[in-house]
Protein backbone atom coordinates (compact mmCIF):
# COMPACT_ATOMS: atom_id res chain seq x y z
CA UNK A 1 0.00 0.00 0.00
CA UNK A 2 1.24 3.27 -1.26
CA UNK A 3 1.71 6.00 1.67
CA UNK A 4 0.29 9.28 1.00
CA UNK A 5 2.34 12.34 0.98
CA UNK A 6 1.23 15.53 2.74
CA UNK A 7 2.00 18.34 0.31
CA UNK A 8 3.13 21.18 2.86
CA UNK A 9 5.84 23.09 1.31
CA UNK A 10 6.75 25.52 -1.61
CA UNK A 11 10.13 26.12 -3.92
CA UNK A 12 10.69 29.37 -4.85
CA UNK A 13 14.14 29.59 -7.13
CA UNK A 14 15.37 32.65 -8.67
CA UNK A 15 18.16 33.09 -11.36
CA UNK A 16 20.05 36.78 -10.39
CA UNK A 17 23.25 38.20 -11.90
CA UNK A 18 25.51 36.57 -9.91
CA UNK A 19 24.07 34.23 -8.59
CA UNK A 20 20.96 31.64 -8.04
CA UNK A 21 19.34 31.30 -4.99
CA UNK A 22 16.72 28.15 -4.32
CA UNK A 23 14.31 28.33 -0.95
CA UNK A 24 11.57 26.31 0.43
CA UNK A 25 9.02 27.75 2.13
CA UNK A 26 5.79 26.35 4.30
CA UNK A 27 2.45 26.97 3.86
CA UNK A 28 2.97 30.32 6.34
CA UNK A 29 5.47 31.20 4.18
CA UNK A 30 8.19 30.72 6.46
CA UNK A 31 11.87 29.56 4.93
CA UNK A 32 12.16 26.33 5.74
CA UNK A 33 15.79 25.71 3.90
CA UNK A 34 17.84 27.62 1.29
CA UNK A 35 20.48 26.98 -0.43
CA UNK A 36 22.41 29.92 -2.60
CA UNK A 37 24.94 29.63 -5.12
CA UNK A 38 27.38 32.87 -7.29
CA UNK A 39 28.97 32.76 -10.45
CA UNK A 40 30.72 35.30 -12.35
CA UNK A 41 29.62 37.13 -15.47
CA UNK A 42 31.26 36.52 -18.97
CA UNK A 43 32.64 39.40 -21.02
CA UNK A 44 33.99 38.06 -24.20
CA UNK A 45 34.34 41.50 -25.89
CA UNK A 46 34.09 45.41 -24.08
CA UNK A 47 30.41 46.12 -23.82
CA UNK A 48 29.25 42.75 -23.60
CA UNK A 49 28.13 40.76 -20.86
CA UNK A 50 27.00 36.93 -21.09
CA UNK A 51 26.52 34.29 -18.68
CA UNK A 52 26.22 30.68 -18.84
CA UNK A 53 22.81 28.79 -18.84
CA UNK A 54 24.71 25.47 -17.84
CA UNK A 55 25.74 27.19 -14.83
CA UNK A 56 22.51 28.45 -13.57
CA UNK A 57 21.10 24.44 -13.89
CA UNK A 58 23.90 23.60 -12.27
CA UNK A 59 23.44 25.94 -9.35
CA UNK A 60 19.55 24.42 -9.03
CA UNK A 61 20.46 20.98 -9.05
CA UNK A 62 23.43 21.66 -6.48
CA UNK A 63 21.16 23.96 -4.18
CA UNK A 64 18.43 21.62 -3.99
CA UNK A 65 20.66 18.55 -2.98
CA UNK A 66 21.99 20.81 -0.15
CA UNK A 67 18.72 21.48 1.07
CA UNK A 68 17.71 17.48 0.87
CA UNK A 69 21.17 16.73 2.40
CA UNK A 70 21.70 19.16 5.25
CA UNK A 71 17.77 20.16 6.26
CA UNK A 72 16.43 16.49 4.96
CA UNK A 73 13.92 18.29 2.63
CA UNK A 74 11.49 15.58 1.68
CA UNK A 75 10.88 17.09 -1.64
CA UNK A 76 7.60 15.06 -2.20
CA UNK A 77 5.94 17.62 0.35
CA UNK A 78 6.69 20.12 -2.28
CA UNK A 79 3.23 21.22 -3.93
CA UNK A 80 4.64 23.30 -6.71
CA UNK A 81 7.71 25.51 -8.21
CA UNK A 82 7.99 28.77 -9.24
CA UNK A 83 11.12 30.36 -10.98
CA UNK A 84 11.88 34.02 -11.11
CA UNK A 85 15.03 35.17 -12.90
CA UNK A 86 16.65 38.85 -14.40
CA UNK A 87 16.09 39.39 -17.97
CA UNK A 88 18.93 38.06 -19.78
CA UNK A 89 18.08 36.30 -23.34
CA UNK A 90 19.28 32.73 -24.48
CA UNK A 91 19.50 30.95 -27.53
CA UNK A 92 17.54 27.51 -27.33
CA UNK A 93 18.31 24.58 -30.07
CA UNK A 94 17.34 21.06 -29.84
CA UNK A 95 17.93 19.80 -26.45
CA UNK A 96 21.50 22.43 -26.48
CA UNK A 97 21.78 25.80 -25.60
CA UNK A 98 23.01 27.69 -28.62
CA UNK A 99 24.18 31.00 -27.25
CA UNK A 100 25.27 32.04 -24.00
CA UNK A 101 22.30 34.32 -21.85
CA UNK A 102 22.98 37.43 -23.17
CA UNK A 103 23.23 39.80 -19.67
CA UNK A 104 20.82 43.03 -18.97
CA UNK A 105 24.55 44.79 -18.84
CA UNK A 106 25.61 43.77 -22.65
CA UNK A 107 25.47 46.90 -25.22
CA UNK A 108 26.23 45.11 -28.58
CA UNK A 109 22.90 45.98 -30.05
CA UNK A 110 23.07 49.66 -30.46
CA UNK A 111 23.42 49.37 -34.19
CA UNK A 112 20.35 47.20 -34.13
CA UNK A 113 18.19 50.01 -31.59
CA UNK A 114 18.71 52.64 -34.33
CA UNK A 115 17.57 49.89 -37.16
CA UNK A 116 14.41 49.81 -35.06
CA UNK A 117 13.75 53.49 -34.30
CA UNK A 118 14.48 53.74 -37.98
CA UNK A 119 12.27 51.02 -39.63
CA UNK A 120 9.92 50.29 -36.81
CA UNK A 121 9.82 53.35 -35.11
CA UNK A 122 9.96 53.90 -31.29
CA UNK A 123 6.94 55.89 -31.09
CA UNK A 124 5.31 52.92 -32.41
CA UNK A 125 6.28 50.50 -30.64
CA UNK A 126 5.88 52.88 -27.50
CA UNK A 127 2.36 52.74 -28.19
CA UNK A 128 1.61 49.12 -28.39
CA UNK A 129 4.19 47.88 -25.77
CA UNK A 130 4.40 50.87 -23.58
CA UNK A 131 7.74 50.70 -23.47
CA UNK A 132 10.70 53.19 -25.48
CA UNK A 133 13.35 51.87 -27.20
CA UNK A 134 16.49 52.18 -24.80
CA UNK A 135 19.94 50.26 -24.57
CA UNK A 136 20.73 47.39 -22.99
CA UNK A 137 17.23 46.62 -21.70
CA UNK A 138 14.94 44.68 -23.85
CA UNK A 139 15.33 40.97 -26.42
CA UNK A 140 14.34 42.41 -29.39
CA UNK A 141 17.07 44.66 -29.93
CA UNK A 142 19.36 41.57 -29.10
CA UNK A 143 16.96 39.23 -31.38
CA UNK A 144 18.25 41.55 -34.34
CA UNK A 145 21.93 41.82 -32.95
CA UNK A 146 21.94 38.08 -33.63
CA UNK A 147 19.09 37.90 -36.59
CA UNK A 148 21.94 40.70 -38.55
CA UNK A 149 25.39 39.14 -36.99
CA UNK A 150 24.73 35.27 -36.60
CA UNK A 151 22.13 34.35 -38.51
CA UNK A 152 23.54 30.46 -38.34
CA UNK A 153 22.44 30.68 -34.94
CA UNK A 154 19.04 31.96 -34.93
CA UNK A 155 18.52 28.96 -37.83
CA UNK A 156 19.38 26.30 -35.27
CA UNK A 157 17.20 27.90 -32.47
CA UNK A 158 13.68 26.45 -31.46
CA UNK A 159 13.43 29.50 -28.60
CA UNK A 160 14.86 32.53 -27.06
CA UNK A 161 14.47 32.10 -23.52
CA UNK A 162 15.20 33.87 -20.18
CA UNK A 163 16.85 32.42 -17.23
CA UNK A 164 13.88 31.34 -15.79
CA UNK A 165 12.23 29.95 -18.95
CA UNK A 166 15.56 27.49 -19.16
CA UNK A 167 14.96 26.35 -15.91
CA UNK A 168 11.58 25.60 -16.55
CA UNK A 169 12.39 23.94 -19.79
CA UNK A 170 14.69 21.63 -17.94
CA UNK A 171 12.38 20.68 -15.32
CA UNK A 172 9.30 20.56 -17.18
CA UNK A 173 10.54 20.00 -20.80
CA UNK A 174 8.33 22.62 -21.83
CA UNK A 175 8.73 26.10 -23.36
CA UNK A 176 7.50 29.13 -21.99
CA UNK A 177 7.70 32.76 -20.96
CA UNK A 178 6.22 34.55 -17.91
CA UNK A 179 3.44 37.25 -19.23
CA UNK A 180 5.51 40.16 -16.89
CA UNK A 181 8.58 39.33 -18.40
CA UNK A 182 7.24 39.42 -22.26
CA UNK A 183 6.04 42.51 -21.28
CA UNK A 184 9.92 43.51 -20.96
CA UNK A 185 10.68 42.39 -24.43
CA UNK A 186 9.63 45.28 -26.91
CA UNK A 187 7.12 42.19 -28.72
CA UNK A 188 4.61 42.11 -26.50
CA UNK A 189 0.72 44.35 -26.84
CA UNK A 190 0.76 45.24 -23.07
CA UNK A 191 -2.97 45.63 -23.51
CA UNK A 192 -3.86 42.82 -24.99
CA UNK A 193 -1.16 40.54 -23.27
CA UNK A 194 0.27 38.77 -26.05
CA UNK A 195 2.73 38.81 -28.59
CA UNK A 196 2.36 41.92 -30.93
CA UNK A 197 2.63 40.46 -34.93
CA UNK A 198 2.92 44.21 -35.88
CA UNK A 199 5.83 44.18 -34.51
CA UNK A 200 7.66 41.42 -35.18
CA UNK A 201 6.77 41.56 -38.86
CA UNK A 202 8.00 45.01 -38.99
CA UNK A 203 11.35 43.83 -36.58
CA UNK A 204 11.53 40.93 -38.97
CA UNK A 205 11.61 38.74 -36.12
CA UNK A 206 10.89 35.34 -37.17
CA UNK A 207 7.49 34.07 -34.88
CA UNK A 208 8.68 30.55 -34.33
CA UNK A 209 11.54 31.39 -31.99
CA UNK A 210 9.31 33.02 -29.85
CA UNK A 211 8.01 30.61 -26.55
CA UNK A 212 4.43 30.77 -25.71
CA UNK A 213 3.32 33.15 -23.18
CA UNK A 214 1.46 32.11 -19.47
CA UNK A 215 0.39 33.62 -17.13
CA UNK A 216 2.66 33.63 -14.05
CA UNK A 217 0.52 31.64 -12.04
CA UNK A 218 -0.19 29.25 -14.86
CA UNK A 219 0.81 25.58 -14.92
CA UNK A 220 3.42 25.42 -17.30
CA UNK A 221 4.13 21.27 -16.89
CA UNK A 222 5.27 18.98 -14.32
CA UNK A 223 8.57 17.53 -12.95
CA UNK A 224 10.31 15.10 -15.52
CA UNK A 225 11.79 12.04 -14.81
CA UNK A 226 14.57 12.66 -15.81
CA UNK A 227 15.14 16.31 -14.09
CA UNK A 228 13.77 14.38 -10.72
CA UNK A 229 16.85 12.57 -11.59
CA UNK A 230 19.04 15.41 -11.44
CA UNK A 231 18.02 17.54 -8.94
CA UNK A 232 16.38 15.56 -6.53
CA UNK A 233 12.65 16.76 -7.07
CA UNK A 234 9.94 14.08 -7.32
CA UNK A 235 8.63 13.40 -11.02
CA UNK A 236 5.19 14.84 -10.93
CA UNK A 237 5.50 17.96 -9.14
CA UNK A 238 3.61 21.00 -10.77
CA UNK A 239 6.01 23.94 -12.19
CA UNK A 240 4.20 27.58 -13.13
CA UNK A 241 5.72 30.40 -15.31
CA UNK A 242 6.46 32.48 -12.49
CA UNK A 243 7.99 36.25 -13.05
CA UNK A 244 10.47 38.21 -13.83
CA UNK A 245 12.64 38.79 -10.51
CA UNK A 246 11.10 42.83 -10.29
CA UNK A 247 7.86 41.49 -10.33
CA UNK A 248 8.76 38.36 -7.69
CA UNK A 249 10.32 40.68 -5.49
CA UNK A 250 8.06 43.47 -5.48
CA UNK A 251 5.15 41.47 -4.63
CA UNK A 252 6.73 39.92 -1.46
CA UNK A 253 6.99 43.31 -0.27
CA UNK A 254 2.81 43.53 -0.31
CA UNK A 255 2.41 46.06 -3.13
CA UNK A 256 -0.52 45.18 -4.77
CA UNK A 257 -2.92 47.55 -4.52
CA UNK A 258 -2.94 51.03 -6.92
CA UNK A 259 -0.22 53.62 -6.14
CA UNK A 260 1.52 51.09 -4.04
CA UNK A 261 5.30 51.41 -3.97
CA UNK A 262 7.50 49.51 -3.07
CA UNK A 263 11.47 49.34 -3.40
CA UNK A 264 13.85 45.92 -3.93
CA UNK A 265 18.09 46.74 -3.53
CA UNK A 266 19.64 43.56 -4.43
CA UNK A 267 22.68 43.44 -7.51
CA UNK A 268 20.54 46.06 -9.09
CA UNK A 269 17.82 48.62 -7.69
CA UNK A 270 14.20 48.96 -8.69
CA UNK A 271 11.17 51.18 -7.73
CA UNK A 272 8.17 49.62 -8.48
CA UNK A 273 4.97 51.28 -8.58
CA UNK A 274 1.39 49.02 -9.28
CA UNK A 275 -1.99 50.11 -11.03
CA UNK A 276 -5.16 48.34 -12.59
CA UNK A 277 -4.75 50.09 -15.64
CA UNK A 278 -1.33 49.90 -18.05
CA UNK A 279 0.91 52.16 -18.02
CA UNK A 280 1.89 54.55 -20.85
CA UNK A 281 5.29 56.79 -19.56
CA UNK A 282 7.80 58.03 -21.35
CA UNK A 283 11.05 56.53 -20.37
CA UNK A 284 9.65 54.50 -17.53
CA UNK A 285 9.06 50.30 -17.86
CA UNK A 286 5.85 48.89 -18.04
CA UNK A 287 4.79 45.40 -17.65
CA UNK A 288 1.68 43.40 -16.48
CA UNK A 289 2.02 42.53 -12.77
CA UNK A 290 2.11 38.90 -11.37
CA UNK A 291 -1.44 38.46 -11.49
CA UNK A 292 -4.64 39.40 -13.82
CA UNK A 293 -5.82 43.17 -14.48
CA UNK A 294 -2.63 44.37 -12.65
CA UNK A 295 0.53 46.30 -14.31
CA UNK A 296 3.65 47.72 -13.06
CA UNK A 297 5.41 50.63 -13.39
CA UNK A 298 9.70 50.26 -13.08
CA UNK A 299 12.57 52.45 -12.87
CA UNK A 300 16.00 50.24 -12.60
CA UNK A 301 19.31 51.67 -11.51
CA UNK A 302 21.49 48.71 -12.88
CA UNK A 303 24.64 49.13 -10.13
CA UNK A 304 23.38 49.05 -6.28
CA UNK A 305 24.35 45.71 -4.16
CA UNK A 306 26.90 45.14 -7.03
CA UNK A 307 28.62 48.40 -6.71
CA UNK A 308 28.94 47.66 -2.84
CA UNK A 309 30.50 44.08 -3.94
CA UNK A 310 32.52 45.84 -6.26
CA UNK A 311 34.29 47.17 -3.61
CA UNK A 312 34.46 44.65 -1.58
CA UNK A 313 36.24 42.50 -3.83
CA UNK A 314 38.47 45.60 -5.48
CA UNK A 315 39.31 47.16 -1.96
CA UNK A 316 37.74 44.78 0.53
CA UNK A 317 41.01 42.51 1.37
CA UNK A 318 41.99 44.09 4.55
CA UNK A 319 38.00 44.30 5.70
CA UNK A 320 37.97 40.79 5.09
CA UNK A 321 40.34 39.38 7.56
CA UNK A 322 38.87 41.93 9.95
CA UNK A 323 35.66 40.43 9.53
CA UNK A 324 37.20 37.40 10.08
CA UNK A 325 38.49 38.15 13.21
CA UNK A 326 35.35 39.22 14.32
CA UNK A 327 33.12 36.33 13.17
CA UNK A 328 30.87 38.45 11.06
CA UNK A 329 30.03 39.02 7.56
CA UNK A 330 31.76 41.23 5.49
CA UNK A 331 28.87 43.39 5.08
CA UNK A 332 28.20 43.46 8.70
CA UNK A 333 31.69 44.72 9.04
CA UNK A 334 30.94 47.06 6.01
CA UNK A 335 28.21 48.45 8.05
CA UNK A 336 30.32 49.17 11.12
CA UNK A 337 32.44 51.09 9.29
CA UNK A 338 29.71 53.09 7.39
CA UNK A 339 28.19 54.11 10.65
CA UNK A 340 32.09 55.69 11.43
CA UNK A 341 31.43 57.97 8.36
CA UNK A 342 28.86 61.41 9.22
CA UNK A 343 26.76 62.39 6.47
CA UNK A 344 28.31 65.69 6.06
CA UNK A 345 31.10 63.55 4.23
CA UNK A 346 32.48 65.59 1.28
CA UNK A 347 32.07 62.67 -1.09
CA UNK A 348 29.56 61.35 -3.60
CA UNK A 349 29.20 58.44 -5.71
CA UNK A 350 27.43 57.97 -8.90
CA UNK A 351 27.03 54.47 -9.04
CA UNK A 352 27.16 53.96 -12.88
CA UNK A 353 29.69 51.20 -12.90
CA UNK A 354 28.36 49.73 -15.93
CA UNK A 355 26.57 52.46 -17.06
CA UNK A 356 22.76 53.53 -16.49
CA UNK A 357 19.54 52.57 -17.04
CA UNK A 358 16.26 54.27 -15.22
CA UNK A 359 16.23 57.38 -15.35
CA UNK A 360 19.44 58.66 -17.51
CA UNK A 361 19.55 55.64 -19.85
CA UNK A 362 22.78 56.31 -20.81
CA UNK A 363 24.82 53.07 -21.16
CA UNK A 364 28.33 55.18 -21.48
CA UNK A 365 27.99 56.47 -18.35
CA UNK A 366 30.62 55.29 -15.58
CA UNK A 367 31.08 55.32 -12.03
CA UNK A 368 32.23 58.67 -10.07
CA UNK A 369 33.65 59.44 -6.70
CA UNK A 370 33.64 63.24 -6.10
CA UNK A 371 34.61 65.15 -3.26
CA UNK A 372 37.98 62.84 -1.96
CA UNK A 373 40.21 64.66 0.17
CA UNK A 374 42.76 64.15 2.68
CA UNK A 375 40.80 63.51 5.30
CA UNK A 376 38.79 60.70 2.73
CA UNK A 377 38.95 57.24 4.32
CA UNK A 378 37.49 54.01 4.01
CA UNK A 379 34.18 54.46 5.96
CA UNK A 380 34.00 57.47 3.98
CA UNK A 381 33.74 55.45 0.61
CA UNK A 382 31.11 53.10 1.85
CA UNK A 383 28.98 55.60 2.64
CA UNK A 384 29.23 57.58 -0.48
CA UNK A 385 28.41 53.90 -2.36
CA UNK A 386 25.66 53.75 0.13
CA UNK A 387 24.09 57.15 -0.40
CA UNK A 388 24.70 57.39 -4.20
CA UNK A 389 22.74 54.11 -4.54
CA UNK A 390 19.61 56.01 -2.68
CA UNK A 391 20.23 59.16 -4.70
CA UNK A 392 20.00 57.16 -7.87
CA UNK A 393 16.64 55.40 -6.02
CA UNK A 394 15.39 58.90 -5.38
CA UNK A 395 16.08 60.32 -9.15
CA UNK A 396 13.97 56.59 -9.77
CA UNK A 397 11.50 57.90 -7.86
CA UNK A 398 11.14 61.63 -8.72
CA UNK A 399 10.77 60.68 -12.32
CA UNK A 400 8.45 57.87 -11.37
CA UNK A 401 6.08 59.98 -9.78
CA UNK A 402 6.88 63.00 -12.35
CA UNK A 403 8.72 65.21 -9.08
CA UNK A 404 6.64 64.19 -6.74
CA UNK A 405 8.50 62.32 -4.86
CA UNK A 406 8.58 63.48 -1.10
CA UNK A 407 4.48 64.35 -1.96
CA UNK A 408 3.28 61.09 0.45
CA UNK A 409 4.21 60.51 4.06
CA UNK A 410 3.12 56.66 3.13
CA UNK A 411 6.10 54.39 4.28
CA UNK A 412 7.98 52.75 1.20
CA UNK A 413 8.96 49.14 1.92
CA UNK A 414 12.31 48.11 1.27
CA UNK A 415 13.66 44.46 0.71
CA UNK A 416 16.38 42.52 -1.23
CA UNK A 417 19.70 42.02 0.53
CA UNK A 418 19.24 45.76 2.20
CA UNK A 419 17.69 44.48 4.71
CA UNK A 420 20.29 43.14 6.41
CA UNK A 421 21.42 46.26 6.97
CA UNK A 422 20.37 48.87 9.56
CA UNK A 423 22.42 51.89 8.44
CA UNK A 424 21.80 51.69 4.74
CA UNK A 425 17.89 51.55 5.30
CA UNK A 426 18.09 54.77 7.30
CA UNK A 427 20.30 56.17 5.02
CA UNK A 428 17.41 55.60 2.39
CA UNK A 429 15.08 57.24 4.93
CA UNK A 430 17.06 60.33 5.17
CA UNK A 431 18.00 60.86 1.82
CA UNK A 432 13.93 60.12 0.33
CA UNK A 433 12.83 61.90 3.62
CA UNK A 434 10.37 59.42 3.95
CA UNK A 435 9.32 56.08 6.19
CA UNK A 436 11.02 53.50 5.19
CA UNK A 437 9.76 49.85 6.17
CA UNK A 438 12.94 47.36 6.40
CA UNK A 439 11.58 44.73 5.47
CA UNK A 440 12.08 41.35 8.48
CA UNK A 441 13.52 38.64 5.53
CA UNK A 442 15.94 39.41 2.33
CA UNK A 443 14.38 36.69 0.07
CA UNK A 444 11.92 38.94 -1.74
CA UNK A 445 12.41 37.07 -5.36
CA UNK A 446 11.83 33.84 -3.74
CA UNK A 447 9.23 34.44 -1.29
CA UNK A 448 7.45 36.24 -4.15
CA UNK A 449 7.84 32.96 -6.12
CA UNK A 450 6.22 31.03 -3.72
CA UNK A 451 2.92 33.36 -3.19
CA UNK A 452 2.90 32.78 -7.09
CA UNK A 453 3.26 29.07 -6.87
CA UNK A 454 0.47 29.21 -3.95
CA UNK A 455 -2.16 30.39 -6.38
CA UNK A 456 -1.39 28.22 -8.74
CA UNK A 457 -2.12 25.06 -7.23
CA UNK A 458 -4.94 26.95 -4.77
CA UNK A 459 -3.41 27.10 -1.15
CA UNK A 460 -5.39 29.43 0.88
CA UNK A 461 -2.88 30.07 3.43
CA UNK A 462 -1.34 31.99 0.99
CA UNK A 463 -3.03 34.96 -0.46
CA UNK A 464 -2.18 37.37 -3.43
CA UNK A 465 -1.82 40.19 -0.47
CA UNK A 466 0.25 37.91 1.77
CA UNK A 467 3.17 40.18 1.60
CA UNK A 468 1.54 42.99 2.96
CA UNK A 469 1.12 40.54 6.54
CA UNK A 470 4.92 40.09 6.31
CA UNK A 471 5.48 44.03 5.83
CA UNK A 472 3.37 45.10 8.67
CA UNK A 473 6.15 43.08 11.10
CA UNK A 474 9.07 45.13 9.84
CA UNK A 475 10.65 47.54 11.22
CA UNK A 476 9.77 51.68 10.38
CA UNK A 477 12.91 53.45 9.76
CA UNK A 478 12.05 57.20 10.06
CA UNK A 479 13.71 60.01 8.51
CA UNK A 480 15.81 62.25 10.13
CA UNK A 481 14.28 65.73 9.57
CA UNK A 482 17.83 67.43 10.70
CA UNK A 483 19.23 65.83 7.65
CA UNK A 484 16.78 67.10 5.11
CA UNK A 485 18.81 70.47 3.88
CA UNK A 486 22.17 68.15 4.09
CA UNK A 487 20.56 65.38 1.92
CA UNK A 488 18.88 67.92 -0.49
CA UNK A 489 21.86 69.89 -1.02
CA UNK A 490 23.90 66.35 -1.58
CA UNK A 491 21.02 65.60 -4.36
CA UNK A 492 21.41 68.45 -6.17
CA UNK A 493 25.17 68.34 -6.16
CA UNK A 494 24.47 64.22 -7.49
CA UNK A 495 22.28 65.35 -10.07
CA UNK A 496 24.63 68.55 -11.45
CA UNK A 497 27.89 66.06 -11.46
CA UNK A 498 26.39 64.03 -13.83
CA UNK A 499 25.28 66.81 -16.08
CA UNK A 500 28.96 68.11 -15.62
CA UNK A 501 30.41 64.67 -16.76
CA UNK A 502 28.22 62.61 -19.36
CA UNK A 503 30.06 64.52 -22.03
CA UNK A 504 33.65 63.39 -20.98
CA UNK A 505 31.99 59.48 -21.02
Amino acid sequence: MNKTIYKDLLLGIDIGTTGTKCTFYNFKGQKVSSGYQEYRMIHPQDGWTEQDPSRWWRAVKENIQLCIDVDNIDTGRVACIAVSSTNAVMLMGKSKIIYNGVGLHDQRATQQEQWLKQNVGDDYIFNITGNNIVKGSFALPTLRWFIDNRPDLIEETEKFLIPNGFIIKKLTDEYSVDKPRSGLTLMNDLKKGCWSDEIINKAQIPSSILPPIFKSTDIVGEVTKKAAKSTGLKEGTPVCAGAIDTISATLATGAINPQDIAITIGSSGRVCQIDNEPFFKPHVLSTPYAFDNIFASVQTTDNAGISLKWFRDTFGKVVFQDALNAGISIYEQMNRLCSKSQPNSSLIFLPYLSGEKSPIWDPSARGVFFGVGLNSNYSDFIRAIMEGVAFSIKHCIHNLLQGKANSSSAPIPIGGGIANSDIWCQIFADILQRPIIQLCYEETETLGDIIIAAQAVGINDITPDFGKKLTAKGKIKAPSKDLSDLYNEKFEKYLKLYNSVKELY
